[in-house]
């Protein structure tokens, strides 16, 4: 007998759609709820639900100058009103019990940024100079 409850892959299907929906209202959620300064454009890259529903942690990077700065900063204030946002996904979402939110600067973009403008320096600095044999 199949049970719909059951475990796929290992994994439990439900904290999974619970991030997905999460992560579908967060945008509108922040523009609505929190008060981000002019100059920071915040982008939810992911969500992650942990097993027991208890945590949802959220994932954001920052678009704009001065990008480690400015997600310090961002991250503060999201943090600062995740209880207002936490009341918000109750007001949508039906469960017994909703999760703590937590909201964690993602850095890959800048990274991934970083490292190709390394590489592309090495790539021009190589340019000039003749290729040696091993």
């Amino acid at each position: 007998m199949h049970n719909p409850f059951s475990e796929q892959r290992g994994k439990p299907r439900r904290p999974q759609r619970v991030a997905s929906e999460i992560m579908r209202m967060m945008p509108d959620l922040i523009r609505r709820h929190v008060k981000l300064p002019e100059d920071i454009f915040v982008s939810i890259v992911g969500v992650e639900v942990s097993p027991d529903l208890g945590v949802a942690k959220i994932y954001f990077s920052v678009i704009g100058d001065d990008e480690n700065r400015q997600s310090k900063k961002a991250e503060k204030l999201l943090n600062t009103k995740r209880g207002i946002l936490r009341k918000e996904i109750a007001s949508r979402m039906v469960m017994r019990q909703h999760p703590e939110l937590k909201f964690v600067a993602d850095h890959t973009s800048a990274n991934a940024a970083r490292i190709e403008q390394l590489l592309d320096q090495i790539k021009h600095e190589n340019k000039g100079s003749e290729p040696t044999e091993l």
